[in-house]
């Protein structure tokens, strides 16, 4: 893992609360992470920027009941950008359970559902950083 995880969270899609996505950067900045906080983006924007900032971790969070369609484009621009085995992938936010196992599939490496914990969030993503 590098010695300092750098992770970018965005909101992709058309979100338009940041109450979860501000509290969950300011865990994971109290946790010793970096956080680049870029707000609503487009896949296109987030992908970008993951890439310029050299980033471990993407986090998105969707409140909107998005996820799976802004959730598939993503990694999907991920992967034919080259970066979907550089960096990790997580997202949370209002997800029903019944899309947890569909987000995994699609390539995300943890989600997050209302309610998780501080514990869970910051584990999770020191686990989605590949190096």
């Amino acid at each position: 893992m590098a010695d300092k995880v750098k992770v970018l969270m965005c909101c992709v899609g058309p979100e338009t609360h940041n109450r979860g996505i501000l509290t969950v950067s300011s865990m994971l900045k109290d946790a010793g992470m970096e956080v680049v906080y870029m707000g609503n983006a487009t896949a296109q924007e987030a992908i970008k920027v993951a890439m310029e900032e050299d980033v471990n971790v993407v986090g998105v969070s969707s409140l909107s009941g998005g996820h799976l369609g802004v959730g598939k484009i993503l990694l999907e621009l991920a992967r034919s950008k080259g970066i979907d085995k550089k960096i990790g992938f997580v997202i949370g936010g209002v997800i029903p359970p019944l899309d947890i196992p569909k987000l995994k599939a699609l390539g995300y490496n943890d989600v997050y559902p209302s309610g998780s914990t501080r514990e869970q969030i910051i584990n999770g993503i020191k686990k989605a950083v590949l190096n």
